[in-house]
């Protein structure tokens, strides 16, 4: 294994041994009465002295154990040990170097790892108080397949023979940080670790990208700082720096730390992709797509870098060239969720909702514990106009995340547009006290509290509240809205007010002719003394390349030919997405 590397002894340094040497400690061949391993203990110092890669230090440990089997003097039997030891610990360190300091890993590293091992458990059954030993073992172990729990065991023992040795411990620290059962014990190894080696880069760096991912930003740069006033030139340090600032929000900041990470290192895709990602928050989009072109190039086999350029593509409009890189990715990663996601969107915008419901299906079947997905999927069924499915889909969602308000907010939706109003209502509470200034909870509330035939649910008084709220968070602009305050005055009995508020929403009026008929509809409801009731009931409907699905028996609302002859009946096209 020809690795090439600074001289490195783990007991003595090389002027340590020259030192020996030259004052007669150890004594060169010569002697009158030579033990028979003196020569070849002789020829191992001369090739330690001249070490320089693993081949010379197998020759070095080799000269050693001859030397010890053929006989020596006692003084030098014990030099052969502390140099035979000692070569072990430093043919052990050189490949642990080449195993961590290494840009890319080498894909030989778990053989490298074996051979290391091999050198450091014989060194410890030697000599058990090698502290650096211990630490390079606790490291090894510590790495994927390795022995966690001996890497622990290693480390704390590295931990107490290091006490006088500040950086050693310091990286001892690192390591019990990295094995830790949680957040708490792994910071408080973390601090300590900074606390031994307050300058240390590798101690701030770790530290700072375990506040980065806890979402501690401030503390994350804190850090960073540190370690880059330490390496200036290292670009992984401005990239990691620049992602602090990203995740603050602080754009500015984080494009100039990307920019020096670039300066530092031009063909760094990382830092090309970050870069770009801020570019695209700031609205420059060519200059985006031209730092992702470039790390794209550099990666062309990343599927991150396609997927960003993609989202940017599609929302410049230019949906063709987006959908050739998600293919792209797709292509070799049939399953990449992102990609799967972006693609779904996609087809939703172009309200290709059978080609969305299948992505987003693909999506649960890799995780079928996903919230939020499940959540997406409900919004999709009721988009194409599946309520009942949509239902199905936002019960999960909820089941597994009890917190999803777009999901509560959604399944709402649905339960109102086959006319399930009490379950509406419960929903819509419960949104509610997710989202208490919600304007759109806020109105849907209120007008189900104003319009549902449902007796028992209605409550004119409460519905006014709602509705006044709603009107004051939209500045009284949005017409559908004041609409419902006139119908909870309505229902309350009060209609004058009823007739003011709906005489205002008809003359803010609507896009939509629709809605302008309905909201005329009301108003003259209102002129005859009338309260408004509605109630939807929506249909399944069916999508082509779908199979069909398994729809929950849940009895069908009655429709407008149910209701009392005094209550105006629903149009057939709802006033309002709700």
């Amino acid at each position: 294994m020809p690795l090439s590397r600074r001289f490195r002894c783990g007991l003595l340094s090389r002027a340590a041994w020259v030192w020996i040497v030259l004052s007669g400690v150890c004594p060169l061949a010569g002697s009158a009465e030579e033990p028979r391993g003196q020569a070849d203990l002789d020829a191992a110092i001369e090739a330690k002295l001249s070490a320089d890669d693993l081949d010379d230090y197998a020759t070095v440990i080799d000269l050693c154990r001859r030397a010890i089997d053929k006989g020596l003097g006692p003084e030098s039997k014990d030099f052969a040990d502390a140099l035979y030891t000692g070569t072990l610990m430093d043919r052990a360190g050189m490949v642990v170097d080449a195993i961590f300091d290494a840009a890319v890993p080498d894909p030989q590293w778990p053989r490298m790892r074996s051979f290391a091992m091999r050198d450091l458990n014989e060194a410890v059954r030697r000599d058990p108080n090698l502290g650096e030993a211990h630490l390079m073992i606790a490291r090894l172990e510590a790495l994927p397949g390795g022995n966690r729990e001996r890497a622990r065991t290693e480390a704390e023992k590295a931990t107490e023979l290091l006490d006088d040795n500040k950086l050693a411990a310091c990286r001892a620290q690192l390591v019990l940080g990295g094995l830790a059962a949680d957040d708490k014990e792994r910071g408080a190894a973390y601090d300590k670790a900074v606390e031994l080696a307050p300058r240390d880069v590798e101690a701030r760096r770790t530290r700072g990208l375990f506040h980065l991912v806890n979402d501690r930003f401030a503390e994350a740069r804190a850090d960073l700082e540190v370690a880059i006033e330490e390496e200036p030139e290292e670009g992984a340090l401005y990239e990691a720096i620049g992602m602090a600032y990203l995740m603050e929000e602080k754009l500015d900041e984080a494009e100039k730390a990307f920019d020096r990470a670039i300066e530092i290192n031009p063909q760094a895709p990382t830092a090309l992709l970050q870069r770009a990602r801020v570019l695209a928050l700031q609205g420059e989009r060519p200059e985006a797509i031209a730092d992702l072109d470039k790390a794209i190039e550099l990666k062309p086999d990343e599927a991150i870098p396609l997927i960003l350029r993609a989202r940017i593509l599609q929302q410049a409009g230019e949906t063709e060239k987006a959908l050739a890189d998600i293919e792209q990715v797709l292509a070799t990663q049939p399953d990449h969720p992102a990609a799967l996601e972006l693609r779904g969107l996609i087809a939703a915008e172009n309200n290709d909702y059978s080609a969305a419901i299948r992505d987003f299906r693909r999506l649960l079947d890799r995780h079928d514990e996903d919230a939020l997905v499940h959540g997406q999927l409900g919004m999709l069924h009721l988009a194409a106009k599946q309520p009942r499915a949509a239902i199905r889909e936002f019960t999960r969602a909820i089941d597994l995340d009890a917190g999803q308000f777009a999901s509560w907010r959604g399944r709402s939706d649905a339960e109102i547009s086959i006319g399930d109003h009490a379950k509406a209502l419960a929903d819509l509470e419960k949104a509610l006290e997710l989202r208490p200034d919600d304007d759109g909870v806020l109105n849907n509330l209120a007008w189900l509290l104003a319009t549902s035939p449902d007796d028992v649910l209605r409550n004119g008084k409460r519905a006014i509240e709602l509705a006044t709220k709603a009107c004051e968070a939209t500045g009284w602009k949005e017409a559908h809205i004041i609409s419902t305050l006139a119908a909870g005055y309505a229902e309350a009995g009060d209609f004058e007010a009823a007739k003011k508020y709906s005489r205002q929403a008809v003359e803010l009026g609507s896009e939509t002719e629709d809605v302008k008929s309905q909201l005329e509809k009301e108003l003259q409801s209102y002129e005859a003394g009338k309260p408004w009731r509605e109630k939807q009931t929506l249909e399944e409907a069916e999508l082509a390349g779908l199979a069909p699905e398994v729809v929950d028996e849940r009895p069908i609302a009655a429709n407008a030919a149910d209701e009392p002859e005094d209550r105006p009946a629903s149009p057939s096209k709802p006033r309002r997405p709700f």
